[in-house]
């Protein structure tokens, strides 16, 4: 029999009027730049709903509540011979939360931009593509 390795993640993309917020993760500190600009990502727990997900990762990564306005898009790719499926969600958080925003020590700091602004913030290629002739 083949052995299958598969696993779910979710994005949250979190958005106010025509912007949305990013974070800044560290990666690793041998490098000259250890961080990197990205949406709320997190993996589904075995047993755990994908939408419960996406909205415990915007707790813990954020401290406060996300909401989820809808589906944007999904995708699939192959990291040798494991498969991620991931679901990206469109999600807000409410304006008076905004100054409660406390990030986890992973996170370095957070921001609001543009979609036109995604290419100076984003260098993962893969999300750039997802991104691409979506609404949001």
């Amino acid at each position: 029999m083949e052995n299958r390795n598969t696993f779910v993640r979710v994005k949250g993309i979190i958005k106010k009027d025509n912007r949305y917020l990013l974070i800044k993760r560290w990666v690793d500190d041998r490098i000259p730049d250890p961080f990197v600009w990205e949406f709320i990502d997190a993996e589904v727990q075995h047993g755990e709903a994908p939408d419960d997900t996406v909205i415990r990762a915007v707790k813990e990564l954020l401290s406060v509540e996300g909401t989820i306005e809808r589906i944007e898009y999904t995708w699939s790719n192959m990291l040798g011979d494991t498969q991620c499926v991931g679901i990206a969600y469109l999600c807000s958080i409410k304006e008076e939360d905004e100054a409660n925003i406390i990030l986890t020590e992973d996170y370095g700091e957070w921001t609001w931009v543009t979609k036109e602004e995604f290419p100076l913030y984003i260098e993962n290629q893969y999300v750039l593509q997802d991104l691409e002739g979506k609404t949001l």
